[in-house]
């Protein structure tokens, strides 16, 4: 029983730790993932708060799994991790079977799994839970209570630096598709014999003989001239906006876009360039931080003299746009993107990341903006 008790405890810890280590690392992902759930409940009011619901979430997560790894604070840790999987198993059976968020989150962008997947993985985690509840007061202490609390706070102090090394900066680990050395054309390539996305569309007609209406598939009305072939007594009435309904294979980046003012999407253009591009992010220009715009402005400057491009991609409306641009003197173009791909491609509002023939070559939060000096020696010099 010795045993058992010791290999449950370790595995519950590092379920615990590594669920709140990886979201640690990129707290704002927990929290766009907190917003979509407080959506798919109809919460929508306490959407501005997800921030803080995400940083208490990771700690005590995080903490519990610590706790429980190094066999300290055994009571407290075994009635949190219970508390918790008595929240987790019951909202991710909603998810598996609403399907209302396609992506619990638990491992943060770290590890997919389906919401039936992590259904069963909180089913196998909640037996184990209860095992080393039921048993708590049989984990003997190997250290006095003061040095528990003491690894504890040691403990708390390590998620706290971690989540705000990751707010202030960049994620410690970038597990997004948009992170340094990949290459975005080859992560929006769809392989070969992978599965598309299937719709299903109906036209509605008018019987004129017998005076009533009929449904029938786009496929269907398409190859059978008897509903619009001449002397058809079908009479058109409209068409349905396609609905999918079989989800095929999607390529790691497929929501990238960079659309001028018109709606032209010239993101191939960008990615083909050979020379540096600097991309500014930000999902919306009303809410980025403008600390550091000056030092942006000066960059954007250069790089327009070394023959760089320069461009802002943001999913603000375009009368935000203009008065960003007039109230910051911006000195390049500002393009438009979905706010949710801007989202996933730097944690920051604004952020830099800079491309070479489509590879992304570095990134930098408002906070860590290069400055031309920096650039030249880092990058024009090797």
């Amino acid at each position: 029983m010795k045993i058992i008790r010791f290999t449950g405890r370790i595995l519950v810890g590092l379920v615990f730790i590594f669920s709140g280590f990886v979201k640690a690392v990129d707290p704002w992902g927990t929290t766009y993932k907190f917003e979509e759930y407080f959506e798919a409940l109809g919460l929508e009011a306490i959407v501005p708060y997800a921030f803080g619901f995400a940083v208490v979430m990771i700690a005590i997560e995080f903490i519990v799994g610590y706790c429980l790894l190094l066999g300290v604070k055994m009571r407290l840790s075994s009635w949190l991790a219970l508390l918790l999987m008595l929240f987790f198993l019951p909202l991710t059976l909603w998810l598996a079977v609403s399907n209302k968020v396609s992506d619990c989150g638990c491992f943060g962008d770290a590890v997919k799994l389906t919401n039936w997947e992590t259904f069963y993985k909180n089913i196998i985690t909640m037996l184990l839970v209860l095992f080393i509840f039921i048993q708590q007061k049989r984990f003997k202490p190997y250290c006095s209570c003061s040095k528990q609390w003491l690894l504890s706070g040691i403990g708390i102090g390590i998620v706290a630096f971690i989540m705000w090394h990751s707010y202030a900066h960049l994620p410690l680990i970038d597990f997004l598709p948009y992170k340094v050395g990949n290459n975005i054309t080859e992560m929006m390539k769809i392989p070969d014999g992978m599965s598309k996305d299937e719709y299903e569309q109906f036209i509605t007609l008018k019987d004129t003989t017998l005076n009533k209406t009929i449904e029938i598939p786009v496929d269907t009305y398409s190859h059978d001239s008897t509903y619009w072939g001449t002397g058809t007594k079908y009479k058109y009435i409209s068409i349905s906006e396609a609905h999918l309904v079989k989800e095929g294979y999607k390529s790691p980046i497929h929501d990238f876009t960079i659309n001028t003012a018109s709606r032209i999407n010239i993101l191939d253009s960008v990615l083909e360039l050979d020379n540096y591009t600097f991309i500014l992010i930000s999902t919306k220009l009303e809410n980025a931080n403008l600390s550091n715009i000056k030092t942006i402005n000066n960059l954007a400057r250069w790089a327009s003299n070394k023959k760089f491009l320069f461009i802002g991609l943001t999913s603000s409306l375009r009368e935000d746009i203009n008065k960003f641009i007039i109230s910051t003197q911006t000195p390049y173009m500002i393009y438009g993107c979905d706010e949710t791909a801007l989202k996933t491609i730097v944690r920051a509002n604004p952020g830099i990341i800079l491309l070479k023939k489509g590879t992304i070559v570095a990134k930098w939060h408002y906070n860590d903006i290069i400055t031309p000096e920096e650039f030249e020696k880092q990058y024009l010099t090797k």
